[in-house]
This record gives structure tokens, sequence and C-alpha cells, in this order.
């Protein structure tokens, strides 16, 4: 319902309103939405307990009379379609292994109101980049240790007093993560809880200083050889 209400407020605005008023056809632009939204969670793909990786190319074909209509819209629709759909991914926890693309096609054997929703996930090598979000930075955890504190020998510095020279450091096996406090003034908490070291998953939060730290998981494009 969540996505739906919010989908209304930005493209019903838009598209709606003009869309009813000047065509007469069963169709709403917001069932294109659901039909694109139920496609990729029906061809999701769950790589591990933190990962899945959705379709990120979306064809969507349309009736003759349908398709021209929806045209007369252009643009604005799809990029409303493409925001929409990407905040239902982020709010599964989908991610996409390449850019997002949703296109409309014409379908003359379709009855008018019917929606034919085809997806794709481009052929391109993912590789799961581990990240820490911080005051609206993203630092990339590109060493199987990493240190976090506000000395400049710390791997990620971080200007906050509450923080020791170095606080504490996060370990990647290219799978696996965890946090470990190293020996700290003020401690490090995980998921609200001081720990000493302990296993995370993607979207953790670790608290240490005045700072929140947000662990992810994402995934990266990597170009075929």
């Amino acid at each position: 319902m969540g996505f739906l209400e919010n989908f209304e407020k930005g493209l019903e605005r838009l598209v709606t309103g003009a869309f009813t008023k000047t065509f007469k056809s069963d169709l709403q632009s917001i069932e294109i939405a659901s039909a694109i939204k139920n496609e990729m969670d029906a061809k999701s793909s769950i790589l591990d307990r933190d990962r899945i990786l959705a379709p990120n190319s979306f064809r969507v074909r349309l009736s003759t009379p349908d398709f021209e209509r929806m045209a007369v819209l252009g643009q604005p629709l799809i990029a409303e379609l493409t925001e929409s759909v990407t905040r239902h991914a982020k709010k599964q926890g989908f991610q996409f292994g390449a850019a997002l693309v949703i296109t409309l096609a014409q379908d003359g054997t379709l009855p008018i109101g019917r929606i034919e929703v085809a997806s794709q996930t481009q052929e391109v090598k993912v590789q799961w980049t581990p990240v820490l979000d911080v005051a609206g930075k993203r630092y990339l955890l590109s060493k199987s240790r990493n240190v976090v504190g506000r000395d400049a020998s710390a791997d990620i510095q971080i200007d906050d007093k509450g923080l020791s020279r170095n606080h504490f450091e996060v370990v990647w096996d290219g799978k696996n993560a965890g946090v470990r406090d190293l020996k700290s003034t003020n401690g490090t908490k995980v998921s609200g809880r001081a720990i000493t070291e302990i296993g995370i998953k993607g979207d953790t939060v670790i608290n240490a200083g005045h700072s929140e730290f947000v662990f992810r998981v994402i995934a990266k494009s990597v170009p075929n050889e």
C-alpha cells in the first residue's frame, strides 16, 4: 500500500487526471507500475541471505490504443515509473546489476487495458562491494581490514572528537563481514549493543563516537573481459 500511495502522489498528479479526462480506457497509469513491480518481485534472484538481484530491464507491451495514449505523456511518464520502481526495489532490499531501463512497446494483438511485462537481467558480471555510509558520504571498504578513526593513519578518517585515533575496524573476506573494536576509549556499538567483535550483515548500524555508520553491500557491475 505504501508503494501505491507514494506512486499516486507523484505520478497521478502528472498523468492520471489528464489521462482520465482525455481518454476512455480501462487502463490506468498506476497499473503499469504495479505490473512492473509484480514482474520484479517474481523474477528477483536471492543470491544469499542479504543480497537479492532484481531484473534491470523491463519492456511493457500495451494495446495500440493504450500505447498511443501513453506515448502522449512521453518521457515524464518513464521518469516517474523509473523513480517509483526504484523506490520499490529499495524498500524490498533489491539491487540492480546495471542501470534500470523501462520501455513501452505497442502490441496490436493485445486488448485495450491489457499489460504484458517482460524483464531481463543485463548480462554483466556483478561484484558485491562493501561500503560504509556516514554523514552523507560513502566509503569503499577496499581492504580485508578497514580501520576507522579520527587519526590520519586510519583507512577511513572521520572528524569526530568522540572517536579514538583508531576506533574500530570492519573486516571483509569477500562474502562475510564483521566489526572489531580496537580498544577504543568510548567503545563501539552494533545495532545499539556494545561489542568487542561481531559478525554483521548488510544495513547494519554501527555507532562510534558521535557518528552513526551504516554498513552495506552493494552490487557493482564489472566490465566483461
